[in-house]
């Protein structure tokens, strides 16, 4: 259990980094004092820079699979996995949501080396087979989750392209969208 929590604070803190002070100052040695552990002890967890990304990203897709299972839980209805994943992948802008550092984290392996991000590239072919079986228009459910994955990127880099009233107006007319 300790070894459990270990590993998840050492993720945390690797997307705390990245967060705070942006790719370049990614290093083992900054992730174990964020971290408050040692050197070695990181290194027990992860090997490597590359296993520490990678670790990240498998963080993130777990992520966002928790909470669509959560999402799921209420609703049965035609469309309720693409609500699922538009929740999901929603950024609470209010706190400190775990999303902003895992996502923060994929982006950094994804610049890093595409073979990094090989937990999400697992976890499409999952994805898209639900996305195509929703119960609802294959191409609504794609253009729901392409703009989901548009709205959190734009929160990931602080981007406004919408105000707050319309950042929500959008999610619910997406939402709207699954519902036929």
């Amino acid at each position: 259990m300790a070894e459990s929590k270990t590993r998840q604070r050492v993720l945390h803190a690797a997307g705390r980094v990245v967060l705070q002070q942006g790719v370049k100052a990614l290093t083992l040695e900054a992730v174990a004092k964020e971290a408050g552990v040692s050197k070695g002890g990181l290194l027990y967890h992860f090997a490597s820079k590359d296993a520490l990304l990678t670790g990240m990203v498998g963080e993130f897709v777990e992520l966002i699979d928790g909470r669509m299972r959560e999402a799921m839980q209420a609703d049965d209805a035609p469309g309720a996995w693409t609500r699922a994943y538009l929740d999901a992948s929603t950024v609470d802008r209010a706190g400190d949501d775990p999303m902003d550092r895992l996502a923060t984290a994929m982006l950094a392996a994804g610049a890093s080396d595409t073979a990094l991000l090989a937990p999400l590239y697992a976890r499409q072919k999952s994805w898209q087979a639900a996305q195509r079986d929703d119960g609802i228009d294959p191409a609504t459910a794609a253009l729901v989750r392409l703009a989901a994955d548009g709205l959190w990127m734009n929160d990931l880099f602080g981007l406004q392209v919408v105000s707050d009233d319309e950042r929500q107006a959008v999610i619910e007319r997406l939402r709207a969208l699954t519902r036929g």
